[in-house]
């Protein structure tokens, strides 16, 4: 005990030091002057038998227990001595051939262990208590002893002959009075003189009705359950006292088990206690020997007078003690292994069946959704589960590392690659098969791109990393907030998804579609989307309206915070680099660009049994890349299309404004380009609508008329929004003078607004005319490719897809900002022309 508790800090006054520390003690109880010390001490010089008794009674339970608990001591010392033989074997393939018991292996067979001695001891103690040989005393010496002293008190106890009636009435009472138990019957038999060869008769002067007198007088109660005989009043013999004994015992309605039957048979001469002249004998009165049972005259004997005496006890209160003793064992031992096989389906459930559970139903959610949170929420752990949960378990690491996985699917599948992780997870083959054919859906997507990002690459090195995932983190965030899902990043952009359902939304699906408000209203009765967890991690279905209006809000709190991260927030530290200081100067600030648009897709996998990549293909997912690419065209941070601002809530255009309307290579219909000007970066935008509210326990839908719209715009000049419109209208109507006059008065409400100095100068190029096939939007869709590809060297003046002119444009005017750096270059400062 003493090497435990300095080589295990846990060791001492833990279970296992109690359990050693009994057992230690125990010992003594094998020294025998101990035990000698003990048992004078207990008894001491007037101690009762009963005492005695019952001290042993004790001792040999605490012995039983003991020797159990030195049991465990030795099983648990060859236990170490078996670990102490394997770690100083020179048998090295032994020790690796030896698997190593689990963290969990072990706690589960020492909480084991533990409980099934607490159970032993338990029983140990608690059982012998139960017995009837330690509360109930059947021996019935006293009863039985005394009826012969009463026998033989009127006999060979009588030598002088002077013993009177009333000495013989004061020894019946004594015997009554004294026996714990009541007596129900007695008869006493006083044999008469011997005559002849006659057997001796009994005298009936003490009949049981005088006897019956004598008990109750003085006794008390103890005389008063004896009754007056119906059977054998005639019969003579240990027939004739048996009937009237039964019948008494039927009267009391006492069942067989429930009395107890003393007699004595035998007459004996008052001159001779040895000497018995009656009773049941083969010879004469006289004769020595017992009867011979194969006497052909042996029934006749028995039922021929013979000295007699008997009494009938009433043991029913210690028969009823005896079955209330047996119910509660019996209740005991059930109380016992019924906690026993709760505590060790606890300590299962716990440790190894609980995690196991939780596993397969991660899987069977995975499989039916598997864009479900992977981790569990904690308030469904009992608290012994968060305990353990902190212990580091091997089951419990396998369900954390389960989770993880969970989390990594989704995260890097995400929720174009849903239909593969259901599938897998569903199958029972145990292989993988991520060659799966495609989904048409419908959705909402939203890309944003990160301006300037190849300059800032070169300046933040590794850092760069940190940088694009905490505007990741910030785009994500918000999307997420708003039932969205973010599918793919590419670098210095991201693809974001709402999706509103499986096949197609009329009216809202392809590009020819007219989007009207009757397609819309008709979509929004028909069609309920499946809304990812949001903020609430609650499932529920919105209509398309109610999930276009979240995408919408999810873009402008991007917008919104990454203003508030630039001005004070995670992002500040990035203006202080000395190489951004060097490239950009002071003031730098993070910007993005958004644009938005709903169609088609295909929703699926793109890849090999190698890599695979879960994406959506679709031309309508290269509409948002354009919108978004338009932004820094017209320098209007977010572009929607016509097609998802009709989808969503007419409220909602109380806050745009069109910007452009375009031809596209691809599409056959104009396409009306909207803007939302956020003017005021509230830091409390959208608390309201990405948390969940308290009183309703889900997350508010987007209300348009909500006071925090009118705020993000409330530098914005009252009359601004109403020029500008009237101005592109006349714009679009080929009176270019009216809509100039507009736009100019729109600079003096805002001088730094992008859309109105690109109609401007879009209308000064063209000498301020609209040309004679003007429609409002060929022109202007040519525009937008020749805007790119005005900058570009004359060898790339030939009509090229629209993305890719894009893209060269992008790494030509990031070459010349490298080139004008180094204040050497092909174009000059303003980098190629």
């Amino acid at each position: 005990m003493a090497l435990n508790s300095l080589g295990y800090d846990y060791y001492f006054g833990g279970f296992y030091f109690g359990i050693d520390f009994v057992s230690t003690l125990s010992i003594l109880s094998e020294i025998p002057f101990v035990v000698d010390s003990l048992s004078s001490v207990v008894s001491g010089e007037g101690g009762s038998t009963t005492e005695m008794m019952k001290a042993g009674k004790a001792g040999r339970v605490g012995t039983r227990a003991s020797r159990i608990i030195r049991i465990v001591r030795l099983v648990r010392m060859v236990r170490v001595v078996k670990l102490y033989k394997m770690h100083n074997s020179n048998d090295v393939e032994m020790i690796n051939d030896t698997l190593e018991p689990t963290h969990v292996g072990k706690k589960l067979t020492e909480v084991t262990t533990r409980r099934l001695i607490l159970m032993m001891l338990t029983m140990i103690m608690v059982l012998p208590w139960l017995q009837s040989s330690s509360l109930v005393d059947n021996s019935y010496n006293f009863q039985h002893n005394f009826l012969k002293h009463l026998h033989q008190y009127p006999q060979n106890y009588n030598k002088s002959g002077q013993l009177t009636e009333a000495d013989f009435r004061r020894q019946v009472q004594f015997y009554v009075r004294r026996s714990p138990i009541p007596i129900l019957y007695l008869e006493i038999c006083e044999p008469q003189e011997m005559n002849g060869s006659v057997w001796p008769q009994c005298n009936t002067t003490w009949s049981h009705g005088m006897l019956r007198r004598w008990a109750r007088d003085n006794t008390g109660s103890s005389g008063t359950s004896m009754k007056k005989p119906r059977n054998g009043l005639k019969e003579n013999g240990v027939k004739g006292s048996r009937e009237r004994a039964m019948s008494v015992a039927k009267r009391s309605k006492h069942r067989a088990s429930e009395i107890f039957v003393s007699s004595h048979v035998g007459c004996y001469e008052a001159a001779d206690e040895s000497a018995q002249f009656g009773g049941i004998k083969v010879e004469g009165p006289t004769g020595g020997g017992r009867i011979d049972r194969s006497d052909r005259n042996f029934k006749d004997r028995i039922k021929s007078p013979t000295c007699l005496s008997l009494a009938v006890w009433s043991v029913r209160s210690q028969e009823r003690l005896l079955a209330g003793l047996a119910i509660c064992k019996t209740f005991f031992i059930m109380v016992v292994l019924v906690s026993a096989s709760i505590f060790f389906n606890k300590d299962a459930q716990l440790f190894v069946i609980g995690p196991i559970e939780r596993m397969m139903t991660l899987v069977k959610r995975l499989s039916q959704n598997p864009l479900d949170p992977t981790n569990l929420d904690s308030n469904t752990y009992f608290e012994d589960e968060k305990r353990v949960r902190d212990q580091g378990y091997e089951t419990i690491l396998l369900e954390q590392t389960l989770e993880r996985i969970g989390q990594l699917l989704q995260v890097g599948f995400g929720a174009a690659g849903a239909e593969i992780i259901g599938k897998n997870m569903n199958t029972d083959s145990g292989k993988l098969n991520p060659m799966i054919a495609g989904k048409k859906i419908t959705a909402i997507y939203g890309f944003c791109d990160i301006r300037q990002f190849t300059d800032t690459t070169e300046c933040l090195q590794e850092e760069v990393m940190v940088y694009v995932n905490k505007l990741g983190n910030l785009i994500h965030t918000a999307t997420h907030s708003y039932y969205g899902m973010a599918n793919k990043n590419v670098g210095d952009a991201f693809l974001l998804s709402w999706k509103l359902c499986d096949g197609c939304v009329d009216g809202f699906t392809n590009f020819a579609d007219v989007a009207s408000e009757s397609q819309r209203m008709a979509a929004n009765e028909t069609i309920r989307c499946q809304a990812m967890n949001g903020a609430a991690r609650t499932k529920r279905q919105v209509t398309p309206s109610q999930m276009a209006d979240a995408a919408i809000t999810a873009f402008l709190k991007c917008q919104i915070d990454l203003e508030n991260e630039n001005a004070d927030g995670c992002l500040t530290c990035y203006a202080s680099y000395d190489a951004v200081l060097c490239r950009f100067g002071r003031g730098f600030k993070i910007h993005m660009g958004f644009g938005m648009h709903v169609g088609w897709a295909i929703e699926g996998a793109i890849g090999s049994d190698m890599k695979i990549d879960a994406t959506y293909l679709s031309p309508h997912v290269e509409m948002s890349d354009r919108l978004e690419a338009s932004s820094k065209i017209f320098e209007a941070k977010l572009n929607m299309s016509h097609w998802l601002v009709n989808l969503a809530t007419p409220d909602l255009k109380q806050h745009l404004r069109p910007i452009a309307n375009i031809r596209c290579e691809g599409v056959p219909v104009p396409l009306l380009i909207y803007t939302f000007d956020v003017t005021n970066s509230d830091e409390s935008f959208g608390c309201s609508t990405s948390t969940v509210d308290e009183k309703t326990k889900v997350q508010p839908l987007v209300d348009w008329n909500d006071a925090e719209f009118k705020s993000i715009q409330r530098s914005l000049h009252p009359r601004f929004r109403r020029t500008f419109v009237n101005a592109f209208q006349h714009f679009l109507d080929g009176d270019w003078g009216a809509a100039k006059r507009r736009l100019e008065f729109c600079l003096k409400y805002k001088d730094t607004d992008g859309p109105s100095k690109y109609l401007l100068k879009f209308m000064s190029d063209k000498g301020m005319a609209a040309p004679l096939e003007w429609d409002g939007t060929a022109l202007f869709g040519r525009l937008l490719d020749t805007s790119l590809a005005h900058r570009l060297p004359q060898g790339f003046r030939a009509p090229l897809p629209l993305g890719f002119v894009q893209h060269i444009h992008g790494v030509c005017v990031n070459i010349g900002t490298v080139l004008a750096q180094t204040k050497s270059g092909l174009g000059g400062p303003g980098g190629f022309r």
